[in-house]
């Protein structure tokens, strides 16, 4: 009887130990741009109330091989909260020239990670709901009208399908995300950016680089399930 208890214990625990590591992370760590162990990417923000800047808009994000995009990562789903941008600084003078420096929280959004890379098991995917989402954006004018803008960028995440008591995390950073095109600039969106999202017929497209990633979890899950498991049938 104890043999067979063990023996479905042991199917029991590779069953289970398969489920709840499935989509979380197989490494702890920090990745990035600048160590070669991440790529850059391209963002559109969609004016979904038809302007930008508005509470509502909604957020792009994908990886950029120089090839093809979301090889590697994405984020989507980001919207503009109902507080929308916050005025930081204003130094534009009377002529128009000068920067403003606006900080804006999104709500919402979700961020994909190949299975590819050396924070997964080479077989899941791994995915999940973001937390928080915050940009800080730096905006050039010239006689009122936008000529540049750069961003850094910061949000958190939950693993969906990791079991929450590894509570694990992810953070992620892009440094800086550059304007490429605006309505003000004229003509088309550029091609080979994120799709615009909610519909929306404008907006905007970045270019993102120096990108970090960090991904921590507090407990391991195959060692919580063993202990688990174990507890039951001593």
């Amino acid at each position: 009887m104890k043999i067979l208890r063990m023996v479905l214990l042991t199917i029991l625990l590779v069953a289970l130990s398969h489920t709840a590591w499935a989509q979380c992370p197989s490494s702890i760590g920090h990745w990035s741009t600048a160590e070669g162990t991440m790529i850059g990417g391209r963002a559109s923000e969609a004016w979904c109330g038809g302007q930008g800047d508005q509470p509502g808009n909604m957020q792009n994000a994908m990886s950029w091989d120089g090839a093809s995009l979301g090889t590697q990562w994405r984020a989507w789903g980001m919207t503009i909260d109902p507080v929308g941008p916050v005025l930081l600084v204003d130094n534009v003078n009377g002529d128009g020239d000068g920067i403003r420096i606006y900080s804006t929280d999104y709500v919402d959004g979700q961020y994909w990670l190949s299975k590819d890379n050396t924070w997964s098991d080479g077989v899941d995917d791994l995915t999940g709901n973001l937390t928080t989402y915050n940009v800080t954006t730096t905006v050039t004018f010239q006689a009122g009208v936008i000529v540049g803008a750069s961003a850094n960028i910061a949000f958190t995440g939950d693993f969906a399908n990791c079991p929450s008591f590894n509570d694990c995390e992810i953070s992620f950073g892009i440094a800086n995300a550059l304007l490429i095109w605006h309505p003000d600039f004229g003509g088309a969106m550029p091609a080979d950016y994120p799709d615009l999202l909610c519909g929306a017929s404008t907006g905007e497209a970045y270019d993102a680089c120096c990108l970090t990633v960090d991904i921590y979890c507090v407990v391991d899950a195959e060692e919580t399930t063993w202990g688990s498991l174990k507890a039951l049938y001593k």
